[in-house]
């Protein structure tokens, strides 16, 4: 066994729970169970936080001191482990939790743990602590604040909802499952969106293609353009669309941005200072009763025709306009037709949300009647954190639908309980699994390289093939299945995209555009290195690994 004491930890702390105190059990169970078979231990005797702790200097030094520990019985570590917990809950009660941690993660002691490239280890300081007060928040720590449902109790779940099928899954040689009726209708109800005939669906592969489509709908729209958006930069290609949406609402069009309002606070004011100053209504989303959760859908609709969804924030690396700055790997789909009226119904929606508290006007959200444009079934699925994850969900039923081969091209891809289970049961039926995601070197949230290596390595282990992207970070997010069915958005396969994000995805169950999203697919891995070894993947087993998959793993 491993000797780094938080290590040690992942494995004996599940099995000696029985010893813990009440609040590090409902810490424990919020999360991850590592369990593995190591006799429970007895409590040692508390010891008491003397006034000292109070600064976050002090706490923040003890609890690196803890966390790097390097030897430890199993009979010291769920002391530990309670008293890093009480550290942390009492800087939170002093209003003092982020400080502290920041001291933690600045102490030399554990400068060797931080999974980020020096580029990038300022980045994760500054996010770890703001993670760890909203996960302390969502477990149910804090008083008048619900904790969230246990992921091994969710993952439970939704797996058992996912199975649940007039068909049993089908392996190597059968034909699909979304080629059944009734399957597809299992979809629907799960997705709570239909596949809607009618439908122009077009990929959108890359920021020059995506943004040249924006512009144009954008010129040629007459009486609206809507934009929901996580992140609006003020770059050039944030001054741009700026431009282009004053210029319409001049013309007298009703012209509205929705930005999430955690990261409007700090990026893009700018640009959305003006916007409203030249009489754009512009909303930032907030939900009082859940202050950690965020904006993270695309969506654009003009006219309540047409509409583009997919990764793609207005920015920079997003559109490649400004030669100088980084060119993300990205992807968007532009779609007419009737999914088109569902794209308007979800924007007046979140619109009348929150615009109402921040003195601007409601939209009417009745029923539009766009005409069919083309003949592809489309069904654009909205995830709200509050609800059941609805994207999530359809995701997990269309690897059960799957007989043939699955690929998963995602920015951020987390082993949440009930995805690895499954992508391991695809595998175990002859379901070729593909999986591209970022590599440490290329991935841009640092906070999270440890755990994607990690489970990258794990899929790579259960039989699945993994790409990992170098060079340029990739944003892109979609799967196919079969040939059959795809699915292109918002949606990150990492934890945050259920606990606390609204998300947007276009699920599309028509050969023609699966087959053009399997090509892309092929493409990308051509700029993409195979992983051969998991051991390839580095060795992320850390103090700082244990702590993020303990108390941060909702927000990851």
């Amino acid at each position: 066994m491993k000797t780094a004491a938080l290590s040690l930890l992942l494995c004996s702390l599940p099995a000696a729970a029985a010893a813990l105190p009440p609040e590090l059990e409902r810490l424990r169970a919020a999360d991850m169970d590592f369990s593995s078979q190591v006799p429970a231990v007895p409590a040692p005797a508390e010891d008491e936080l003397g006034p000292e702790y109070d600064d976050p200097a002090v706490a923040g030094e003890e609890l690196a001191r803890l966390a790097s520990a390097q030897k430890g019985s199993t009979g010291s570590l769920g002391f530990m482990e309670r008293r890093i917990v009480r550290i942390m809950a009492r800087a939170h009660a002093k209003g003092r939790l982020e400080p502290a941690l920041e001291r933690m993660l600045g102490s030399r002691l554990m400068q060797r743990f931080i999974p980020a490239p020096p580029a990038k280890k300022q980045d994760y300081i500054k996010k770890f602590p703001k993670m760890v007060a909203a996960q302390v928040e969502g477990t149910g720590l804090v008083d008048g604040v619900d904790g969230f449902e246990a992921w091994q109790e969710m993952s439970r779940r939704h797996i058992a909802l996912a199975k649940a099928s007039a068909f049993a899954p089908r392996g190597a040689g059968q034909p699909s499952l979304f080629t059944e009726a009734a399957f597809a209708g299992e979809w629907e109800k799960l997705a709570g969106a239909a596949f809607r005939p009618g439908n122009l669906v077009t990929p959108l592969i890359d920021g020059p293609a995506s943004f040249g489509e924006r512009e144009r709908l954008i010129r040629s729209a007459r009486k609206s353009v809507h934009l929901m958006v996580w992140g609006y930069y003020d770059d050039l290609t944030g001054q741009r669309t700026r431009d282009l949406l004053i210029a319409k609402k001049r013309e007298g069009l009703d012209v509205r941005v929705l930005v999430d309002g955690n990261i409007s606070n700090f990026i893009g004011m700018e640009s959305l200072g003006a916007l409203a100053a030249a009489g754009v209504e512009v909303a930032r989303f907030r939900d009082p009763a859940r202050k950690y959760d965020g904006m993270h859908a695309k969506l654009l609709v003009t006219d309540g025709e047409y509409a583009i969804t997919g990764g793609m924030n207005i920015g920079d690396k997003y559109s490649h306009l400004n030669p100088e700055a980084h060119h993300w790997r990205d992807t968007d789909v532009l779609f007419t037709g009737p999914a088109a009226d569902d794209a308007a119904r979800i924007f007046a929606a979140g619109w009348n949300e929150v615009a109402p508290l921040q003195g601007l006007s409601r939209l009417p959200e009745g029923k539009t009647l766009t005409p069919e444009k083309g003949g592809v079934r489309a069904a654009l699925v909205y995830q709200r954190a509050d609800l059941e994850p609805a994207i999530y969900l359809a995701l997990l039923k269309a690897m059960y639908g799957a007989s043939s081969r699955i690929n998963i091209e995602n920015a951020y891809f987390v082993t949440i309980p009930s995805l690895k289970t499954a992508l391991t049961d695809a595998i175990k039926r002859g379901v070729r699994v593909a999986i591209l995601s970022n590599s440490a070197q290329s991935n841009n949230e640092p906070i999270l390289t440890g755990i994607m290596m990690e489970s990258l390595a794990e899929m790579a282990e259960a039989g699945a093939e993994v790409y990992v992207r170098e060079g340029e970070t990739l944003h892109s997010k979609f799967m196919t299945v079969d040939g059959e069915f795809a699915a292109v958005g918002s949606y990150n396969f990492h934890p945050k995209s259920i606990r606390h994000e609204r998300e947007i995805t276009l699920g599309v169950l028509d050969r023609g555009f699966a087959a053009e999203m399997e090509e892309v697919f092929r493409k990308d891995l051509g700029q993409a290195r195979r992983i051969a070894d998991p051991k390839e993947l580095g060795d992320y087993k850390s103090p700082l690994n244990f702590i993020v998959r303990r108390y941060m793993f909702s927000q990851l």
